[in-house]
């Protein structure tokens, strides 16, 4: 299907709601600037480098010598030689694991990275933005250019786009956006709710309570006051579904539609690609992987094309962003302004008859800066600390200027469709202003960065471990249990120990400042916990021992059974309560659908608790049963154990 056609299928969901009448926002508050109408629209989980790290020059640098794109404004990046750039496989161990290198995505549809606060924080790895391989995966290396999405570079020459704007949390989607919306966020990962954020606390009760208009907008069954299984993020503001005068303002995007088309748009709109998107014919427009990129893009054009083409065009702002980066590479490392961030580096594009022209703006922003911009404009007193404490984007305009001409791109567009670059607007020559140069911002929260030897330090000693271990290993095999064997076995609880206390000194993860709380230990901490916990039981193997059964009682296969479901057993046990201290820290787990309900006692683990907790009762139990089974009497015991014979369980007998 070509794109022009993916366009039309998209537009039908919103044609068959048409014959609503318009909600008719009236305009009673003046504002500081010209702009009447703020549009949001906020896409999901893209970095700024996934989308323009070879802005403007397109891959390979096909673009390089075009004329237009000679005089364009470069953002900061690695435009140089972007396919040359080298992730570690593992942070700090790169000269042992390898290295991977970016790549090019030649298609529309990304495979999705690993995502959340460990994931996140595991790829910024203290600043230094190499782990993305080894938390996220190498599907996170991937980079679009100019072919998959041609608009929003061409917005990006034309209007202006931000290179230093960042997430408010250092996490994926639903801290995030209530962040865009509340000025805080409750909660540092896709949790809950409860936690609820209380209404008073929004931006939309600001806006009730200074009488300025507003409008929530997303893919909805409904054309007003959608169902609550469809009201995500909205569901988490406690009261906003049960109160008409914030409910009857939750609309169809068809609305939105109608309204730029009247000229009669709330004084703020929020547009999100949410709802039944992705359901039934409605494709998925969010651009969240796997998600068709190039159609996502189409459905952004759309909305703005309403806006130009409507008579509110010269009082609007237009700020489009992605809620996170997804765990997509790049490579500039967001400055930690507090506990919970700032997050991944996303693009900021702002679109207005306002807006300067090939304009990259190196201000440091977060979604908290289009709320400090609403309140600035509409003169109402800052939503949270969160929001005062934000760069303003006020930068990014020139309220000097005439109002521009609105430029219609896509199909039926001014230009050839997927075209970049496009001819610019106004000359560069006559402009009055040039981008500044791009300023790495600088922490104020004090980090406790782990000193740059600590990876390789613990990877020797788990090295020595390994080794130590086997040796015990081979002086048990030969019958020399006796000083030999408990000196190597104590040497090797000693490095392992060093291992995990170096992990808990020095987490590989800043803790979590918000539920749901998480393990913060690195690989490497946690092969040292296992370790530790192999050394331990082989030094209290003869304590062990006291339990079994005399020689007398059982034969020479039986005994040995009995010790490996021992010691396999308090392995599990202890290594699973160390690795996963998920029943005291609880986070969700798998979401259960309301049509197929849990129906045995692991998918209510896997629902109840997260997936690693949820394995680890299980093997906790399954060890235990074995650890009763090997003490117990009887022939059905005789039984089991001949089966768990096996020549690998010999590695366990010291």
């Amino acid at each position: 299907m070509s794109r022009t056609s993916f366009f039309s299928a998209l537009l039908v969901f919103f044609l068959l709601l048409l014959a609503v009448p318009p909600m008719g926002f009236a305009q009673t508050s003046p504002t500081r600037t010209p702009i009447k109408h703020v549009i949001f629209i906020m896409k999901e989980n893209q970095s700024f480098d996934d989308y323009f790290g070879m802005y403007p020059y397109g891959f390979n640098r096909s673009l390089a010598n075009n004329s237009i794109v000679k005089q364009l404004s470069v953002p900061y990046g690695i435009q140089n030689d972007y396919g040359s750039v080298e992730v570690p496989n593992y942070p700090g161990l790169g000269w042992l694991f390898g290295y991977s290198k970016l790549k090019y995505l030649n298609g529309v549809s990304q495979v999705d990275p690993g995502e959340g606060w460990v994931d996140y924080h595991g790829d910024w790895d203290w600043g230094s933005m190499d782990g993305f391989v080894a938390y996220s995966g190498t599907q996170a290396l991937t980079y679009v250019s100019y072919q998959q999405i041609p608009y929003y570079w061409d917005y990006a020459e034309e209007y202006v786009l931000a290179d230093n704007y960042y997430t408010p949390v250092f996490t994926e989607t639903l801290p995030n956006r209530l962040a865009s919306l509340c000025g805080m966020s409750p909660v540092t990962n896709d949790f809950g709710p409860p936690p609820y954020v209380p209404l008073n606390d929004t931006i939309f009760y600001q806006l009730n309570e200074h009488n300025v208009s507003w409008g929530y907008f997303q893919l909805y069954s409904t054309v007003r006051n959608p169902p609550s299984d469809q009201t995500y993020p909205l569901d988490a503001i406690q009261g906003f579904n049960s109160n008409p005068a914030y409910a009857d303002r939750d609309m169809n995007i068809s609305l939105f539609f109608q309204e730029a088309k009247n000229g009669s748009l709330p004084a703020v709109s929020f547009v999100m690609p949410f709802g039944l998107y992705g359901e039934g014919n409605v494709p998925d427009v969010s651009e969240h992987p796997p998600a068709n990129i190039t159609l996502g893009e189409l459905w952004t054009v759309s909305i703005v094309n309403a806006v130009m083409k409507g008579p509110d065009w010269d009082s609007s702002a237009i700020f489009i962003t992605w809620d996170e980066f997804g765990g997509f590479y790049d490579n500039v490392a967001p400055p930690q302004v507090d506990a919970f961030g700032y997050g991944g580096r996303v693009p900021l594009l702002v679109i207005s008859p306002y807006a300067k022209e090939n304009y990259v703006d190196s201000t440091v922003l977060n979604h908290d800066s289009i709320l400090k911009f609403i309140d600035y404009n509409w003169n109402m007193p800052y939503l949270s600390q969160w929001v005062a404490n934000s760069g303003s984007v006020l930068s990014a305009f020139d309220f000097s200027q005439a109002p521009r001409p609105p430029i219609v791109l896509g199909p039926g567009g001014q230009y050839p469709p997927n075209t970049f670059p496009i001819p610019l607007q106004i000359p560069l020559s006559k402009l009055n202003y040039t981008s500044p140069p791009f300023q790495r911002p600088v922490s104020t929260y004090p980090l406790s960065i782990p000193p740059s030897w600590l990876s390789s330090i613990q990877f020797f000693l788990i090295i020595g471990s390994l080794v130590l271990l086997l040796g015990a290993w081979v002086a048990s095999s030969f019958g020399k249990r006796g000083k030999a064997g408990v000196g190597l076995l104590a040497s090797a609880v000693v490095l392992s120990l060093a291992v995990s206390v170096l992990g808990i000194v020095y987490p590989a993860i800043p803790v979590p400042p918000a539920p749901p709380s998480e393990p913060t230990y690195s690989l490497l901490t946690a092969l040292g916990f296992v370790l530790l916990a192999v050394g331990v039981i082989g030094l209290f193997l003869p304590v062990l021992r006291r339990f079994m059964p005399k020689p007398a009682q059982q034969s020479k296969l039986e005994q040995k059974a009995a010790k490996v479901a021992i010691l396999t057993g308090g392995f599990v046990v202890v290594a699973s309560l160390l690795a996963t201290p998920g029943i005291v820290f609880p986070a969700p787990g798998l979401t259960p659908s309301p049509l197929n309900p849990p129906s045995t006692l692991l998918q209510e683990l896997l629902y109840s608790f997260s997936p690693l907790t949820a394995m680890g009762v299980a093997l906790a139990t399954i060890s235990s049963a074995a650890l009763g089974l090997a003490l117990s009497k009887g022939a059905a015991r005789k039984t089991v154990l001949r089966g768990l014979q096996r020549p690998v369980f010999s590695f366990f007998l010291f």
